[in-house]
């Protein structure tokens, strides 16, 4: 088989053409036969077993190693353990040397100008729709609510869509040019990093930056450094602070299982709130619009990996528990192979709706009682849009769909979720109290202010262990450097 039908196979066609470019990349830089004689499940071992060998250059190391967890994201399966911490190991190796390749002395930097500067690295900013893009500027439009904040950039990787721009005018038209906001393209200026050193001293948020940029571990030793960290995956790249919405005893358990560095655990932190669009809710859709009644009981299932993320025990769960309540209508939205549709429609009939694609998911969700989260790490954004429209959302505990409701209503594994399932279609007063619940938690995840006090926290922290690790001193120095020093977590 030739390696690019190898990789297409089991894929959405969505991610047709990148996993093509992805098939020629390692022709080129494994070989066209690396695969020859081994099973397809061997995909990952081999490509790991590749990169360990030697003889690639430490970009290609790095490119191949984006490459394999983007195909784990697209096509699955997900890496395991043992293979992530192997590959992430031989990534940080590469990164640590990078950035300790910088030749510069330490910089104590003044308190005052780091709560006053912040640079977000925002990654592609590529449009409102993109959960990331809309969040870098939201994430800006937080530090801009504090009245002393005179400096925030924002640097992402290309251009930026008339979208974009829209959603930006929105965002943060109301700052003052004399406070400091900026758009930074790396395209256009290379030499972003030397020009944001020549402004003075700053905080830098990482937020949507691809996980193997070098630019991060670069940036911790300009200054302190705090990291977004999406969903059960452990950082590659060092910071002085990871925050997220996951409980840290959880976070701490799965990073380490994944091979996390110590160093690495002993700096998460859990937040009760993030950036986002705190408005008013989506105007509701009217369900005879489409084609449901009134009295229907709604399961949404969304996402753009579907034929990845659904398994066999979801979809058989899903199945079982609307079968026997014909009241109820299973509603995918998102791309589905003609075979995984065509069998929902002739086991479930008119009680199966798929809507491809929905450019105002936030509406249709208002049609909806129960968000049933498939079993991936995935989701976030549509749960939350879900949870903003008035529905309940149903989770396991994986990723960042659980990290949006109360632990109280995370199920522990799959007979425990379609049971969960079962007391919300049967009892109106359970899911009513549900929904009321898991919608102040949500208020709570969207106040701003909420945000910015923690977010300003967490700076103050980092300011300290970016003086503990000694003011920017290369990595292997300090940090991964034997008892390495690490200013209380506060």
């Amino acid at each position: 088989m030739k390696l690019e039908d190898l990789l297409l196979e089991g894929a959405q066609p969505t991610y047709s053409e990148s996993i093509r470019l992805i098939a020629a990349r390692w022709e080129v830089l494994l070989g066209p036969h690396f695969m020859d004689g081994h099973p397809p499940e061997d995909l990952q071992l081999r490509v790991v077993a590749a990169i360990e060998a030697g003889g690639l250059a430490d970009d290609a190391v790095l490119a191949v190693a984006g490459d394999l967890a983007a195909l784990a994201w697209w096509r699955g399966p997900a890496l395991p353990d043992g293979l992530r911490g192997r590959l992430n190991a031989l990534t940080r190796q590469i990164l640590i040397r990078t950035s300790d390749g910088l030749q510069m002395e330490p910089r104590p930097l003044p308190r005052s100008r780091l709560r006053r500067a912040h640079v977000i690295l925002a990654g592609n900013l590529l449009d409102p729709a993109h959960s990331p893009s809309a969040g870098a500027i939201d994430y800006a439009a937080a530090l801009a609510m504090d009245s002393q904040t005179e400096r925030v950039e924002i640097v992402h990787s290309g251009g930026v869509t008339p979208a974009m721009k829209a959603y930006i005018e929105t965002r943060l038209g109301h700052f003052p040019a004399s406070r400091g906001l900026s758009l930074v393209s790396t395209r256009d200026n290379p030499d972003f990093l030397v020009d944001i050193l020549g402004r003075g001293p700053c905080t830098f948020h990482v937020w949507g930056e691809p996980a193997l940029s070098p630019v991060i571990s670069v940036a911790s030793r300009l200054g302190p450094t705090l990291m977004f960290t999406c969903a059960d995956e452990p950082p590659v790249q060092f910071a002085d602070v990871y925050w997220y919405f996951q409980a840290e005893d959880r976070i701490r358990r799965l990073w380490a299982d994944q091979g996390a560095p110590q160093a690495f655990i002993d700096r998460y932190v859990r937040l009760a709130s993030g950036p986002c669009l705190d408005g008013p809710p989506p105007t509701p859709l009217l369900r005879r619009d489409l084609g449901l009644s009134e009295d229907a009981f709604v399961i949404a299932t969304v996402g753009n990996r579907l034929a990845v993320e659904m398994d066999e025990a979801y979809i058989t769960g899903v199945e079982l528990a609307i079968r026997d309540r014909p009241e109820c209508v299973w509603m995918v939205v998102g791309g589905l192979p003609d075979y995984l549709s065509g069998a929902f429609e002739q086991v479930l009939g008119p009680r199966f709706m798929h809507i491809p694609y929905s450019h105002e998911l936030d509406r249709l969700m208002t049609t909806v009682d129960v968000f049933a989260n498939p079993f991936r790490t995935g989701g976030g954004n549509s749960a939350n849009l879900a949870l903003g429209a008035g529905a309940a959302v149903l989770s396991l505990g994986l990723g960042d769909v659980s990290a949006l409701i109360p632990d109280s209503f995370v199920a522990g594994d799959a007979d425990e979720y379609f049971r969960y399932l079962g007391f919300l279609m049967d009892s109106p007063e359970l899911l009513a109290a549900v929904k009321a619940e898991q919608g102040a938690h949500n208020a709570r995840m969207r106040d701003q202010g909420l945000f910015l006090k923690e977010i300003q926290g967490l700076a103050r922290l980092a300011a300290d262990r970016y003086e503990a690790r000694g003011c920017g001193a290369p990595l292997s120095e300090t940090v991964f450097a034997p008892r390495a020093p690490l200013a209380a977590t506060g």
